[in-house]
């Protein structure tokens, strides 16, 4: 075989593999969505939620129930790639919890859950450019993007993460539009 064969060989084969692997994970995407599993892992839900925004002085996102808010946000998406992606990501962090460390992930410890999520960050950071862009047209937004995004406006919409997580002021007295922050100070929440 000559140099100009084998080459083409190689290219060929290569980007096969590579248009088989995005083929299936964009049937993976298309199927109809796991509603069942999303509502009963629901403690996996907030366990993941609680290692995005962790309780300190200010509640966490298990306290607020943020998890109800992320069931609520897949179930009445219309985009089946969204759903898709957030269930099977549920899936996929229980089988490499699982893999990992021979638990499920609700039953690990502290640093051992933010291991985990780290790792879906890593895995799930997307592309620059007009690649990412294409990308997130094509497969969606990763596992974490959608869990991060849910948790984060979970958690400034409840009212526990408004009023003690935020800086919150039922009536306010008057608008300034520009002002600095003090140290130390909570981020305003407007609702």
């Amino acid at each position: 075989m000559n140099r100009k064969k084998f080459i083409a060989t190689i290219s060929i084969l290569g980007v096969g593999s590579i248009a088989s692997f995005y083929g299936y994970k964009i049937a993976k995407t298309k199927g109809n969505p796991d509603i069942e599993y999303l509502e009963n892992n629901k403690e996996l839900i907030a366990e993941l939620s609680e290692v995005i925004i962790p309780k300190t002085n200010t509640p966490g996102a298990k306290e607020s129930n943020v998890f109800e808010y992320i069931i609520y946000a897949i179930k009445k998406s219309n985009d089946k790639v969204y759903k898709n992606n957030f269930i099977n990501g549920l899936k996929e962090v229980q089988l490499y919890s699982e893999n990992t460390y021979g638990k499920l992930f609700i039953n690990l410890d502290k640093k051992q859950k933010q291991e985990i999520v780290l790792h879906f960050k890593e895995n799930g950071k997307n592309f620059s450019g007009n690649l990412g862009k294409v990308k997130n047209k094509i497969l969606g937004k990763s596992f974490f993007s959608i869990l991060k995004e849910t948790t984060s406006i979970g958690y400034c919409t409840s009212k526990l993460g408004a009023k003690e997580g935020l800086a919150y002021q039922y009536v306010p007295t008057h608008f300034i539009g520009c002002t600095n922050y003090t140290k130390g100070q909570k981020s305003w929440a407007t609702k």
